[in-house]
């Protein structure tokens, strides 16, 4: 497929890289900076670029578009795309709320064009063995899920991330995979949360900069549909943490009746040639699993992409519309007396 990226920011460089590894062209990049605009496309022998967003949409030579734009710009440009007949490809989170969300999973309803959500983890062979394990009941119940992302010095780099308005800070930022790989990999979500967080400012308006979240969780509708079979303990809880001060931190673990799994680099392999998750049972003893040695999990992502029908696209598009709910929620229980 041929491809056009709207938006040329650091997150495009690892994304230029898995579109040509999965066997695809990079055709044309769009920026407002012609100068930057000019640097991304030699740094990444792009031969054409332009600051009209739409003429890079329209263009007859493009096949897909991947939206690699500050959150508050997805909704508009994504669906967009779509109406121009492009496959789609959106960075997380897939909009700045739940509103925006629901009409981009209509547009593709009406359109019958596939969007898919730029989360990579899910197209990790270790992830779906991950998954395996716990649909398999090897864990028991399931009692507890806990996952922490957090990266530091991310605000040094004065982009979209210190804005709220633009869709920035480390809830739609880094929260989105605490939620997103919960939903994904146990098949539940949120029936109630409490959170406690810490704004960039001491302005109401500021982006998040920390946030930590305790909630009760149920089976996801979608879950039930698709007829996974992780079974929760009465007491289940999920405990979130994302930030933007520790370094370093993406760890999860899924801890049951009988045994727990962990993996702590699960987002993506520190080594690509050691893909790790753990299972400690309840005897004391560990089992180190390896899964996907040497997989470059972004291209997969762009496989996905070109080879994904509609209704796995609108089914996994409506966990990304359920993650995005969730998020809303954990937010409105921030600031609260």
């Amino acid at each position: 497929m041929k491809w056009a990226f709207l938006g040329i920011g650091r997150v495009t460089h690892r994304m230029v890289e898995a579109v040509r590894a999965a066997g695809h062209e990079v055709v044309v990049g769009a920026g407002r900076d012609p100068s930057k605009l000019q640097d991304w496309q030699d740094r990444f022998e792009v031969q054409d670029g332009t600051t009209d967003f739409n003429e890079a949409i329209d263009r007859s030579d493009i096949d897909a578009v991947y939206i690699a734009f500050p959150p508050s710009m997805h909704s508009h440009w994504a669906i967009a795309a779509l109406r121009a007949g492009k496959r789609v490809l959106c960075e997380k989170a897939l909009a700045l709320g739940p509103e925006e969300a629901d009409e981009i999973l209509a547009v593709v309803k009406e359109t019958g064009n596939v969007l898919v959500d730029a989360t990579a983890f899910p197209h990790h062979p270790r992830s779906v063995q991950m998954r395996d394990v716990i649909d398999g009941g090897e864990l028991g119940e399931i009692c507890r899920v806990s996952v922490a992302c957090s990266v530091g010095g991310i605000l040094e780099r004065q982009d979209h991330r210190s804005s709220s308005a633009m869709g920035g800070g480390c809830l739609l930022d880094l929260g989105w995979y605490c939620v997103y790989s919960t939903a994904w990999l146990t098949g539940f979500e949120i029936d109630t949360v409490q959170s406690d967080g810490t704004r960039v400012t001491d302005s109401n308006e500021s982006a998040w900069y920390q946030v930590q979240s305790i909630a009760r969780l149920k089976r996801s509708k979608l879950a039930a549909l698709s007829s996974r079979q992780s079974v929760a303990h009465r007491s289940l809880i999920a405990s979130w943490d994302c930030g933007y001060e520790a370094t370093g931190r993406k760890w999860i673990e899924i801890a049951g009746t009988k045994a727990s799994l962990i993996c702590d680099d699960f987002l993506r392999p520190w080594d690509i040639e050691k893909p790790r998750f753990w299972v400690h049972g309840f005897d004391g003893k560990a089992r180190a699993e390896l899964g996907g040695v040497g997989v470059f999990q972004e291209s997969e992502l762009v496989k996905h992409v070109a080879s994904v029908g509609l209704k796995k696209s609108i089914e996994d598009l409506e966990l990304a519309v359920t993650v995005q709910r969730s998020l809303a929620a954990i937010e409105g229980t921030l600031d609260r007396p």
